[in-house]
């Protein structure tokens, strides 16, 4: 994965070379082993979720000696302790105060009247044990009701299905936005947790953008900041850019938010600016990659406990709302980001959103040691936060976290927590089911493998793409293995839809097998690509890696780029370039992909892409 820095008033290309690494070791045969996750401890009863005392480092779980489980918790190495979540379905599953649960089963802002929550329950399976239920709302951070003493309402059971409605907006004027909603009943150490949290499933309904999100074609480029104009030049409709979100606070914006005043760094935040508008005022939809680098002077953006990792474990960290003060902070990074890239004012237009990067593995967002569900609870959660901000703001644009290639497997090395996309995709999709159900999209990085390879139309040779659900690996040549398991009735959206796809990041490599010129391979691929996505109707846009090669790759044999450097640092283009340029031209497209077809092997594009089109 490939960022841009925005760094000392210039634009620094930055590159880790960790996929390099595992595919060198995939190709070489030497595979590094994934260590197992171990759980520190089991335990059960009381509500304590046996699954969330998973921390960052070897913990202890402390016996409940106080009679209540209100003080339940795990203390780990660095003196932080971990509350359990009660609000989880494995808690309430293990609930000693009632038998079953109830389930709020929607939160929504009511559609003719956004300034009101419509919130309904099924409770039957509660019926003849109480007789009402009492409602909160909690943030992301708030874990149990054993303190609260401030209830929105108390509903009578009935029948056990009804529906309350409740304000967006409090008293004091701030609103309930980014707030669950949670069932307790009262006991003697203080009202005890019954259902599911729940959040509003339909942000956008308050937006003040309604416009439909953008989108005037499939082709899309992940951009040089240094050189727009080569980019906009290749007609693209979509480009990827990436914020790193520590480095954007500092001195010279200030931003008012729920009463506090928050800083932005004016000179990183005004290059933004320029290349966020000068990209949408041409008609390209930008896509924002959002990730969390490390920033000493921010502890408040990180999970609580969480140590800097060194480059080679870890580059970027999950986002904090697990305490007050980093709920508080991300949800005032979110709506900034949110409001000033509205595209209504000279600040230019993000129409979509990409949270975290390849979050199946933890090198790009990092919180700990913890089980596939477990971590991405804990993205979830702060995802929603994200969500929330931008969907309030601009009802339709596409908000979504990104997977990289392995899809049943996780990464092949590494030192941090990784997962198999297929895991945490479901994974997420169960708990968005659970905790209120939005429209999110899908971001996926369908390399070839291995990577140094770009003829990807003979990665089944690699024994790890394959045509079936069970693939290790998703590349574009089966592509299809995701887009049609996102048909499945638990993975369509709100309206029974398939959700967006995008292909944020993906490229081809100009130089094969590390030493080999594989420039015509390169442009093959491309064109092949192009197609692939063209005629898979579930596919909204892909955003091809990379505009021009880099040092930290090609110094490792990656040579993605459309365009290199010459030796007097002129743009050179090679013959991908002017094939991307042109493969979306109805006039042109056929002509400048004619050569692929000898190099794929066919001499007809429906030989390898049924009902072929344009």
């Amino acid at each position: 994965m490939i960022y841009f820095s925005y760094l000392g008033g210039k634009v620094k290309m930055t590159f880790k070379s960790y996929k390099l690494k595992l595919m060198t070791l995939a190709v070489t045969g030497s595979l590094v082993a994934l260590s197992q996750l171990t759980s520190f401890a089991e335990v059960v009863g009381k509500g304590v979720d046996p699954s969330l005392v998973l921390g960052p480092s070897s913990a202890i779980v402390q016996d409940d000696t106080s009679g209540t489980a209100a003080n339940a918790s795990i203390s780990v190495g660095n003196g932080y302790g971990y509350r359990i979540d009660y609000t989880t379905a494995d808690s309430l599953r293990a609930s000693a105060v009632v038998s079953g649960q109830a389930t709020i089963t929607n939160v929504s802002l009511n559609i003719n009247d956004p300034t009101k929550i419509n919130i309904t329950v099924d409770a039957s399976s509660l019926l003849g044990q109480v007789q009402e239920l009492t409602l909160f709302d909690i943030k992301p951070y708030e874990t149990d009701l054993f303190t609260r003493t401030d209830p929105l309402l108390v509903q009578p059971i009935g029948n056990g299905i009804f529906t309350v409605t409740v304000d967006l907006f409090k008293e004091d004027g701030s609103n309930r936005l980014y707030d669950a909603f949670v069932l307790g009943i009262p006991t003697e150490n203080g009202y005890y947790v019954v259902s599911n949290r729940c959040y509003i499933s339909n942000p956008e309904a308050i937006a003040a953008d309604q416009t439909p999100a953008q989108n005037l074609g499939k082709k899309g480029l992940m951009v040089d900041p240094n050189i727009l104009d080569d980019a906009i030049d290749q007609n693209i409709k979509h480009a990827f850019i990436a914020v790193t979100t520590s480095q954007l606070f500092g001195t010279g914006i200030n931003y008012s938010f729920e009463g506090k005043t928050y800083s932005f760094d004016s000179g990183l935040i005004n290059q933004l600016d320029q290349e966020i508008n000068r990209l949408s005022s041409s008609g390209i939809a930008v896509t924002a990659g959002i990730v969390n680098g490390w920033n000493a002077s921010y502890p408040e953006l990180y999970r609580p406990g969480t140590a800097v990792q060194s480059s080679a474990a870890a580059l970027y960290y999950g986002f904090n709302v697990e305490t007050e003060e980093g709920f508080q902070m991300v949800k005032a990074l979110a709506s900034f980001l949110a409001n000033r890239y509205n595209g209504h004012n000279s600040h230019g237009k993000i129409t979509n959103w990409v949270i975290g990067n390849e979050i199946n593995n933890q090198y790009w967002n990092y919180v700990g040691n913890y089980s596939v569900n477990d971590y991405t609870r804990i993205f979830q959660r702060s995802f929603r936060v994200f969500y929330n901000a931008i969907k309030s703001v601009s009802a339709n644009d596409n908000v979504m976290f990104s997977l990289d290639f392995y899809w049943t497997i996780p990464a092949e090395s590494g030192f941090v927590g990784k997962y198999p996309g297929k895991d945490v995709l479901d994974s997420f999709a169960a708990l968005d089911k659970q905790e209120g159900s939005t429209n999110w999209a899908l971001a996926i990085h369908p390399y070839p493998y291995p990577l140094i390879d770009p003829n990807f139309w003979d990665d089944e040779s690699s024994g790890k793409v394959t045509q079936d659900l069970t693939t290790p690996v998703v590349s574009y040549l089966n592509l299809s293995v995701l887009t049609n398991y996102m048909h499945n009735s638990y993975m369509l959206d709100n309206s029974g839809n398939v959700r967006n796809i995008f292909m944020t990041e993906q490229g081809f490599s100009s130089v094969r097998n590390l030493s080999q010129d594989a420039q015509t391979e390169q442009a093959a691929a491309v064109v092949y690509g192009h197609y692939i996505v063209e005629n898979n109707p579930d596919i909204d846009a892909y955003m091809l890696s990379r505009q021009l090669d880099n040092a930290g790759e090609t110094v490792d044999g990656l040579y993605f780029g459309l365009s290199t450097t010459g030796a007097d640092g002129s743009l050179v283009a090679k013959p991908a370039r002017e094939v991307f340029k042109y493969i979306d031209d109805p006039e042109k497209s056929l002509q400048v992909s004619d050569f692929a077809k000898k190099i794929i092997g066919i001499t007809d594009w429906s030989e390898v892409i049924p009902n072929f089109h344009i």
